[in-house]
């Protein structure tokens, strides 16, 4: 029964649903879409829940997904009350199920927090929305290459797919919510 919650097609669902409830958390407190009163804190711990699913899924998530974590604690991503209750239940639940892999670890929290940083670099300061810059910052590339290089040498091969359903929902709800104008 417990193996079946941790599936493959399982962790591709957690992964989907971490995704669109990572940006609907955020669409509801950045970016003024209004559902319903508590909305916001029902989404970061949905956001939650869905990443520590994955994080007790598979070990090798667990380790880059606490990278991803920590470096939007560096990168001051973790802005809003719901962000913070989502992160939080994910670094909790990998302290109960996961083992820290430090190599693992820091190789991804640094590529994160470098290319991370750039991207707020760009977004932020330069506020470049156009030509190349729109297509680094809608496909989130600095979870993909890495995660691709990592399978090839390693062959985990649902490490790269769940990070690239996990970016294909996020990006999907955020061009959903562009177009009913929420930036």
């Amino acid at each position: 029964m417990l193996e079946n919650l941790f599936s493959i097609p399982m962790l591709i669902i957690y992964a989907v649903a971490y995704g669109i409830t990572m940006k609907i958390a955020d669409l509801l407190n950045e970016h003024g879409l209004k559902w319903f009163k508590g909305s916001a804190i029902i989404f970061g711990f949905l956001w939650g829940i869905f990443g520590a699913m994955l994080v007790a899924g598979d070990n090798t998530i667990a380790n880059i997904i606490l990278a991803m974590n920590i470096a939007f604690i560096i990168r001051n991503r973790l802005d809003y009350i719901n962000h913070q209750i989502a992160s939080s239940i994910i670094i909790i639940s990998f302290l109960f199920t996961s083992a820290f892999s430090p190599i693992l670890f820091l190789i991804f929290y640094f590529v994160f927090l470098i290319f991370g940083s750039l991207k707020d670099y760009v977004d932020d300061v330069l506020k470049k929305k156009n030509g190349i810059f729109v297509f680094l910052n809608e496909t989130m590339l600095y979870y993909l290459i890495p995660t691709f290089i990592y399978c090839v040498f390693y062959g985990n091969w649902i490490v790269f797919w769940t990070f690239l359903f996990y970016t294909i929902a996020y990006d999907l709800t955020k061009y959903i919510g562009k177009k009913y104008n929420y930036h």
